[in-house]
């Protein structure tokens, strides 16, 4: 019989956190699933803990977060594909969260917590019913507080190195119904480790991709639009592209005057040696 829950966890070189994030998910409360870990043509092939609810899918060219998410999507079997970074883990009633969230909607999320943090709360959008207006004026929610049911989840685009989940998330919430259960089911790491394609260089380039890509949805959603021109404003201050940045911030301001949005523009005017990370 196939399992309720296929957990997708993409992974490119990290066995130390690789191995924490399939241990998290083992100790799941709801014991009804199967891990596809999906190996993104890693210089040494993961190894995988002797279960027979865990597989590996090894990919022979690495594509990526997208592509090897949709390698795991194509393998999976359950009713719902859940997914998860190999840096991150859950807490475990994470499944059980998302049960509760499927029995409402065809996409359950959750809320995430920092991982070793306690200082931190919890944060998360509290999204409900058909949010396709709505889903990109804030922080879209993290891939590994998300679950979808598998015969209707959308592929990723893997032109995308990142952003991919932004992209993804505006095509899901056109067409389904989204639940949220307002309690921690994913613990973020933050690590000075590579990340795979997902520079701030690529971050900047996506981003643009993304506005101009999806310019009608944006021009008819212009809170959206602010929103994501201020976060290309930010990347772009990263990386010292601050003509870019300004046109960002300004553009974010015609759209929504914001106080924070003025903040960041006089930072992108400002010597480079005053600036800090927002």
């Amino acid at each position: 019989m196939a399992p309720e829950f296929s957990v997708v966890i993409p992974t490119f070189g990290r066995p130390e956190f690789l191995a924490a994030a399939i241990d998290s998910v083992l100790a799941q409360t709801v014991t009804d699933f199967e891990v596809v870990v999906v190996d993104d043509a890693s210089p040494q092939a993961a190894v995988l803990p002797p279960d027979s609810r865990v597989r590996l899918v090894r990919r022979a060219t690495n594509g990526g977060p997208p592509a090897a998410r949709n390698s795991g999507i194509d393998a999976a079997q359950g009713r719902y594909v859940a997914f998860l970074d190999d840096d991150d883990v859950w807490t475990p009633d994470r499944l059980a969260l998302a049960r509760a969230g499927h029995d409402r909607a065809p996409v359950a999320i959750c809320w995430q917590a920092t991982l070793g943090d306690s200082t931190t709360p919890p944060h998360g959008r509290r999204l409900d019913g058909n949010v396709g207006d709505v889903v990109l004026d804030g922080m879209t929610p993290h891939l590994g507080a998300t679950s979808i049911e598998r015969e209707r989840a959308p592929r990723f685009d893997e032109r995308y190195g990142s952003c991919e989940d932004v992209d993804w998330w505006l095509r899901v919430a056109q067409t389904l119904p989204v639940t949220t259960t307002p309690q921690v089911g994913l613990r973020y790491r933050y690590h000075g480790g590579p990340r795979e394609r997902t520079g701030m260089r690529a971050r900047v380039d996506d981003a643009q991709t993304l506005l101009r890509e999806h310019r009608d949805w944006f021009r008819a959603h212009p809170h959206a639009e602010a929103f994501r021109l201020e976060r290309l404003g930010l990347s772009a201050l990263r990386v010292n592209d601050r003509g870019l940045a300004l046109r960002s911030f300004a553009r974010s301001l015609r759209l929504r005057p914001d106080a924070r949005t003025a903040w960041h523009a006089l930072r992108a005017l400002a010597p480079r040696r005053a600036q800090v990370d927002a």
